[in-house]
């Protein structure tokens, strides 16, 4: 996959990198018409407005003086400059503090949310794909930040070449013959900043792995991890001493590729510029003006000044072609992205509410992507209103069986089926939606504890059935001693008043949320993972009560929890070797007796 991905962007071409720049672009047509418009009209002016200002203003200014024009002449045509000028600092003032602020907040909220609602979309194996996964958080922490960046050089680019037009026309009418020194001067000066820019390359090269090591060291004496080490055996004079050794490494790279930079920059800024334009060029309309007179005063001063623009805005766009290509190259990592469709379709039959009555599993087998079957041939039913234990040292595949029930995954070969239909045909997020589950790597969100524990923002808080469900975890002793009660920020990522709770406290809020959701399955990875034995026996006791009328499927290392259970399931290397209820499986005197003795007896020695 890996090697796939990068051939694909190889083979991004230039006109597809182009097409890019437009899409983006047609990104902000579609939410700020209005805004682009804008922009792009304000450029034009600008351009407009300084070659009238620089440049035309010097050519009418020094004829209407050597033609011995009126002053009141040169005044009137001061003040429409002066209008215009006025008329740009306005303009700008407006785009930049009202106009271009209002637009970027609803350009990143807008393409924003398009990236959320397609991470929410793609299936849970491409978070496996370590490549795509790389490519789907660069696209999240990128997008905005490209979209300004290529509106800014869009809005270069629509500047210079209109500024490029303008002076070019200048030009031709004037002086069609003398664009061959300008030309001229930007070639060499293209040719000599290329040649600088891959000195730089190789320069930055023989230095990368100089700099990533000064980071190390860096890092070393600044992270919290080092500080205990540093300051407890003597490894940091060693340490300062290498930073020295490395840091003496850098000197000779550097004037070794310094001087090629010097001879490039010399050639490409003093010949082309002082040499070509400031003498030949500038001798050549002398020329043209005092012997030839082919010239007036006024336009020979005007074509001089007007020579380092056009040169300059020639040399901007050549330059911000590349740009354009690299920005072309980011944009189809997020094209790429958006243009992501699930494997996973969804069915359209719905489940009636109160319907469930049994789930089975047929045949089932599951590999992560090409690796070896992480489960084997699982067989296994569920019906309503049964506890259901799902047991197996680590690694066994409880937690993939899970994900396969919740289709989350689908098989790899085999078939799950609710009420006898395969879930496939079920509508994807109705299917979903008969689960309340808690994984053993739950996640606290930086909000309320209602809110985390309803788990839909779009769906007003009910305080009585929080507050009962928090009660039913376990945790209304914590929620007592909080002065915001159930309205209490936790973690402190947005509010210093927020409260971090310990592991076991967090549990007991993820688990209210299966006590608060109705649904008629719940599933319960490691429920008990983080709290202590009494807690856990508080625990057991509330779901048998609160839940006695749904089905609970639970994976637990702790088989205390499994005595309560009407099946269990035990699993290893992928394969159930053993099923039936706690006495049943006690009495077979198997792998689940034998682990269950080996707790009992820790238990006991603890005690």
């Amino acid at each position: 996959m890996k090697n796939k991905r990068k051939n694909s962007q190889k083979s991004v071409g230039l006109g597809r990198c182009y097409q890019n720049i437009f899409y983006m672009l047609g990104v902000v047509w579609r939410y700020t018409p209005g805004y682009l418009i804008n922009m792009c009209l304000f450029q034009v002016y600008c351009a407009v407005q300084v070659f009238l200002e620089f440049t035309y203003t010097l050519k009418m200014l020094l004829d209407l003086i050597t033609e011995g024009a009126e002053y009141r002449d040169a005044v009137s045509y001061l003040l429409l400059m002066f209008a215009l000028v006025i008329m740009k600092l306005v303009w700008a003032a407006w785009m930049e503090n009202i106009t271009t602020p209002k637009a970027q907040e609803i350009l990143h909220k807008k393409l924003r949310m398009e990236l959320y609602g397609k991470a929410v979309e793609i299936d849970l194996e491409q978070y496996d794909n370590p490549d795509y996964y790389n490519e789907f958080v660069w696209s999240i922490n990128e997008a905005s930040k490209r979209m300004d960046l290529i509106l800014q050089d869009f809005g270069n680019f629509l500047n210079q070449a209109t500024s490029i037009v303008v002076h070019g026309v200048f030009f031709v009418t004037l002086d069609a013959f003398g664009t061959i020194f300008i030309l001229l001067s930007l070639v060499v000066t293209l040719v000599m900043k290329s040649y600088s820019g891959r000195v730089q390359f190789a320069m930055d090269a023989e230095l990368k792995p100089i700099e990533r090591k000064r980071s190390y060291f860096n890092r070393i004496f600044y992270l919290n991890d080092y500080a205990k080490e540093i300051r407890l055996n003597p490894v940091a004079d060693r340490l300062k001493s290498e930073f020295s050794e490395t840091n003496s490494q850098v000197y000779p790279i550097v004037n070794k590729y310094g001087k090629k930079n010097v001879l490039a920059g010399f050639i490409g800024d003093y010949f082309s510029n002082d040499i070509l334009i400031n003498t030949v060029y500038l001798g050549y309309l002398v020329y043209q003006t005092v012997v030839k007179r082919a010239l007036s005063y006024g336009s020979a001063m005007a074509l001089f000044t007007a020579s380092s623009s056009l040169k300059n805005d020639l040399r901007n766009v050549a330059l911000m072609l590349p740009k354009f290509e690299q920005h072309g190259l980011y944009v189809e990592k997020i094209r790429t992205f958006l243009n992501t469709h699930s494997n996973m379709v969804s069915g359209e039959k719905e489940l009636e509410e109160g319907a469930f009555r049994e789930l089975t599993v047929k045949d089932v087998s599951f590999a992560y992507g090409n690796d070896s079957d992480t489960l084997h041939k699982i067989n296994l039913s569920i019906r309503a209103g049964e506890k259901i234990a799902i047991v197996g040292y680590n690694g066994a595949g409880k937690t993939t069986l899970i994900k396969l029930l919740l289709r989350l995954y689908d098989a790899s070969e085999g078939q799950i089926c609710l009420n006898g239909l395969h879930i496939k045909e079920y509508d994807k997020k109705k299917y979903r939606s008969l689960f309340a589950t808690v994984f053993q790597d739950y996640k606290i969100f930086a909000s309320t504890i209602a809110d985390n524990v309803k788990m839909d923002v779009a769906v007003l808080a009910d305080s009585e059935k929080i507050e009962l469900a928090l009660m039913q975890s376990g945790f209304s002793e914590r929620l007592a001693s909080l002065p915001h009660g159930i309205n209490t920020p936790l973690t402190r990522e947005f509010e210093d008043e927020g409260v971090n709770l310990s592991g076991g406290e967090a549990q007991k809020v993820a688990i209210a949320r299966t006590f608060y959701k109705y649904c008629p399955i719940i599933i319960l990875d490691e429920p008990s993972s983080a709290l202590d034995p009494i807690s856990e026996y508080q625990l057991n006791q509330a779901m048998l009560e609160v839940a006695k009328d749904k089905t609970v499927i639970f994976i637990s290392h702790r088989l205390s929890s499994t005595v309560m259970a009407d099946r269990i399931y035990m699993l290893e290397q992928g394969n159930i070797i053993e099923q039936g209820n706690h006495k049943e499986l006690m009495a077979l005197d198997g792998k689940y007796a034998q682990m269950f003795r080996m707790q009992a007896e820790k238990y006991s020695v603890g005690n």
